[in-house]
């Protein structure tokens, strides 16, 4: 006891060891200390000093059978398990190891089905994580055997599992809180265990919106607010999963473009979890595509691409729209920027068809083919536009309102303004009232316009009605959105300046309000700055550049070209971005320069103290701005710091530090910052040139395909009869009160031939002949089965993992054990066939046959088989018949010589013992041994 009392001392801290506390009355210090130690936890009584954090639970308060009976869990002991959890003495099935984990749980983990099964059907037993680890495996057995347990409720699949499962104070170290079954199962993409929890009732509530101020939201923010984030994230990566998607949502396609959409909003809002939301946004658009990929027939793109996007309206047209083509769910990819959907081969190929459906032989043509082509469209174009006025219902009219010509026209016809306008800079044309150059050279104050300047009025009046047109159809959100549309705009509202300009200065010369009307006549140099002409002419001026910059718009129709437009609009992008810091560079050293040369302005004004060079170019801080600016470019002469008074060098060498450091800063440091950024936004223009080439494209064909705007300026503004009927038939329905009370969209019905036979309509469209039995919810439910089971393919074929290796092992594991218990079965039963086999031959010796409870009876016994039959049907081994065979031998030895030994004594004791004795004779014992040898 002294020895212990030494050794456990050692363990207690000096301070606990010499406190007073320790002194009991009637006990021994080394008394107390020892009490001490036996009171700590057993990782300090086995010599270990200390353990900050308790990260295993304590392994001694487990019993041997309950050891037994987790070892047993982990290894697949399945004989071992069930002596364990039979009673009389049952084990606790909840019992956990050093880590937690209960033998449910470790049997799960192991895939071991069979181990589950038991464990389940013992009372009492807590499931809790081992759910949502069978989930995680994906074996849908175990779930449903875990779902369809009755201590699993419908409430638990969902949003309150953690709080069913878990105390106030418990939380699992393998999941978070807000981790439920169904979104487990979702985030998985398991989705025949994400359909079973469904029909078991399970849903996911959608989170609310970032702004959202309701009394949950704030109070879940108040309490915790990363926790409040991470349920939000959560919850979105089931909501983007493809398997809820897939499972949950009638129209998928419009499920992933909205949900990436928001998604994409909330990583802007969101900053801490931008690439989270970034890469969720990105698996619903892979989603979409991929369900794009799965379509096997033109008819099956077009459905999926023909589909309204009205929430309200989900099944108001399950008809693949019987023929007619709007692509209004191309549209909307093109709205929620989905450009890996609109580049996909499937959409592309049917844009195409539609595109050159009135030159189906166009890409067969070799380029100077193709060059006659469209010599030969800008010469007829005047008098195919004409015709197509009067009649519009013809071939020559279907041939114009198709996309493809309606393009070459719109081209042309900006071709024929841009030459117009470089006519109007180059050639001098006298005014009507003139027949002398000369007069136009020195041309009055408000002058009459030319021919030309009349032609491109009506190029331009025309412009402004289709642009009229266009936010007519497409509205006022969708036209700004385009920047190209923001370029039209400030192109055609100098334009008109322009012409507002001119006709002021024409009338006011006209109506003698000019002032100094008598001098009307003088010279440009004598004309005051504010002159309406002057500004008409530097308006113009400006606009020419803004409209040869718009022909950079036609370039997207071209695959070499259409790409550097796209790396010149982001590199715009970047330049917008430079001049903010530049803009805050120039203005820091430009207040710096002024603040240190305006006290010099007096001296240089002084006429007397004159200089060469002087710093007036820092009097002020325009001027001081315009001087730094061109200063960037080299323009400006290091002379301007120069004082033109003598013994100012602290200011000269001040100002001449400033400038060198604003050259540093600005040509150094920003515009090679400016190289890279531009350099970055053209790299990843390159490496996805295809796909941003292909989107830009179909935004500048979606433009062509709906009806309307079918002449180009300036025939559009000829009114056509076909456009009088539209009044008189609109003036009609109001007049008759059947005005519809939605905007009719307009729609197309033409497609080449590749995709099917095409018909003539009533109307004098051509479509294709679809078949009417076609719904969109049959097309969609046929692509995600393709999909569902692509994915289960491609789960298939992924290669052996980590996981399968320990499955493989759990399995030898079990096999083993099973092994082992079938060896020993098999050796008691081959023990008892043997003790079976030596009573019946004992009996069959003695004359008896044996009873079921071993007791020999006299009666004759019935025939049975022979003994060697039933040899032959044990599964006896060779040795062990061996041994079976010199066992009998030795019995029967033992028998005989009792049963002889016995005869002989009664022989003697007999009457007639004598004469008995003479005449009996013993049988040769050698001789009956080889014979009963030979018989068995």
């Amino acid at each position: 006891m002294m020895e212990l009392s030494s050794s456990t001392l050692e363990l207690v801290p000096p301070s606990y060891a010499n406190s007073p506390n320790l002194h009991v009355r009637g006990v021994t210090p080394q008394l107390n200390a020892y009490t001490y130690a036996s009171k700590r936890s057993p990782s300090v009584i086995s010599g270990i000093s200390s353990i900050p954090l308790q990260l295993f639970s304590e392994g001694n308060r487990l019993t041997s059978k309950e050891k037994t009976f987790l070892e047993a869990a982990e290894k697949g002991d399945k004989a071992t398990i069930l002596r364990c959890v039979t009673p009389p003495d049952p084990v606790n099935v909840n019992v956990t190891n050093l880590l937690g984990r209960s033998a449910l749980q470790m049997a799960v983990d192991n895939e071991n089905i069979e181990i589950v099964e038991i464990l389940l059907a013992q009372p009492n037993v807590q499931i809790g994580d081992a759910l949502l680890y069978a989930i995680r495996e994906g074996v849908y057995k175990m779930v449903e055997m875990m779902v369809n347990h009755p201590s699993i409720s419908r409430e638990m699949l969902g949003g309150e599992w953690s709080k069913m499962t878990k105390g106030p104070m418990e939380e699992s170290s393998d999941y978070s809180p807000d981790i439920s079954p169904v979104i487990l199962a979702a985030h998985c993409n398991q989705f025949e265990i994400l359909q079973l929890l469904l029909t078991r009732g399970a849903t996911i509530s959608r989170p609310h919106t970032v702004t959202c101020s309701c009394e949950t939201c704030t109070a879940k923010q108040h309490e915790d607010s990363l926790r409040h984030s991470l349920h939000r994230i959560n919850t979105y990566k089931s909501l983007a999963s493809p398997a809820w998607i897939s499972l949950t949502s009638s129209d998928p396609i419009l499920t992933a473009f909205k949900l990436s959409w928001e998604l994409e909003h909330l990583a802007m809002r969101e900053n801490e979890f931008k690439d989270v939301y970034q890469e969720l946004s990105g698996q619903c658009k892979t989603y979409a595509v991929d369900l794009l990929e799965q379509c096997r027939s033109s008819e099956e793109v077009i459905a999926v691409l023909n589909r309204e996007n009205d929430p309200e309206d989900e099944y108001a047209e399950d008809d693949v729209m019987a023929g007619k083509i709007t692509l209004s769910r191309l549209k909307l990819a093109l709205k929620y920027e989905q450009k890996q959907f609109v580049a996909h081969a499937h959409t592309q190929q049917l844009l195409t068809s539609i595109w050159y459906e009135g030159l189906p032989g166009w890409r067969k043509h070799n380029g100077f083919v193709k060059l006659l082509i469209c010599l030969g469209v800008i010469v007829l174009l005047p008098f195919m536009a004409m015709y197509y006025l009067f009649f519009p219902r013809t071939k020559v009219g279907q041939l114009l309102r198709t996309p493809f010509m309606k393009f070459m026209n719109h081209s042309i016809s900006f071709g024929f303004f841009l030459l117009l306008l470089v006519l109007a800079s180059t050639v001098r044309l006298p005014p009507q009232n003139d027949s002398t150059t000369e007069n136009y050279e020195g041309s009055p104050r408000g002058r009459e316009p030319n021919a030309i300047e009349i032609l491109i009025a009506f190029w331009v009046f025309g412009f402004i009605w289709g642009e009229c047109k266009q936010l007519w159809e497409e509205g006022l959100k969708a036209y700004i959105r385009q920047w190209w549309n923001w370029l039209d705009f400030i192109m055609l509202s100098l334009y008109l300046c322009t012409i507002s300009l001119r006709f002021a200065a024409w009338w006011l010369r006209g109506s003698g309000k000019y002032p100094e009307l008598q001098n009307s006549e003088q010279q440009r140099i004598n004309w005051p700055v504010d002159d309406p002409t002057l500004i008409s002419e530097g308006v113009f001026a400006v606009a020419n550049v803004f409209s040869f910059f718009r022909i950079i718009y036609l370039f997207q129709a071209n695959p070499y070209l259409g790409p550097l437009q796209i790396s010149l609009g982001c590199m715009l992008i970047d330049i917008a971005k430079f001049l903010f810091i530049f803009f805050l560079v120039l203005l820091s050293f430009a207040c710096g320069l002024n603040q240190l040369y305006w006290y010099h302005e007096s001296s240089i004004q002084n006429p007397d103290q004159t200089c060469e060079s002087s710093p007036t170019v820092f009097l002020s801080l325009p001027s001081t701005m315009q001087t730094l600016f061109w200063a960037l470019f080299g323009l400006v002469n290091v002379d301007v710091i120069r004082l033109s008074m003598k013994g100012h060098v602290y200011t000269e060498t001040v100002g001449e530090a400033l400038l060198a450091a604003y050259h540093v800063a600005s040509i150094i440091v920003l515009l090679n910052m400016l190289i890279a950024m531009m350099s970055n936004s053209y790299q990843e223009i390159e490496d996805h040139a295809d796909r941003e080439w292909k989107f830009a494209r179909t935004k500048l064909w979606m433009s062509y395909f709906d009806e309307g705007s079918t002449l180009p300026p300036p025939f559009n503004l000829i009114i056509s009869p076909k456009s009088i009927a539209y009044f008189f038939k609109a003036i009609r329905r109001i007049m008759c009160g059947k005005c519809a009370k939605t905007k009719s969209k307009p729609q197309r019905q033409s497609l080449e031939g590749s995709i099917k036979k095409t018909h003539q309509s009533n109307d004098g469209m051509i479509g294709p002949n679809l078949q009417k039995n076609t719904k969109y919810q049959d097309v969609m439910k046929r692509l995600v089965s393709r999909y569902i089971h692509q994915r289960k393919a491609e789960q298939k074929q992924d290669g052996v993992n980590e996981d399968d290796l320990n499955e493989i092992k759990q399995d030898i594991s079990s096999l083993r054990y099973e092994l082992r218990e079938d060896r020993k079965k098999e050796q008691m039963r081959g023990t008892s066939q043997i003790e079976n086999v030596k009573e019946e031959i004992i009996c069959e010796l003695r004359g008896i046959a044996p009873t079921p409870d071993g007791t020999p009876v006299t009666a004759t016994p019935p025939p049975a088989l022979p003994i060697s039959a039933a040899l032959s049907q044990s599964r006896i081994s060779k040795t062990d018949l061996q041994l079976l065979r010199e066992d009998i031998i030795d019995a029967v030895r033992s028998e005989v010589k009792a049963e002889v030994l016995d005869a002989l004594r009664d022989a003697l004791h007999s009457p007639g013992c004598k004469s008995g004795a003479q005449n009996f004779v013993p049988p040769s014992g050698e001789l009956y041994h080889t014979h009963l040898y030979t018989q068995l």
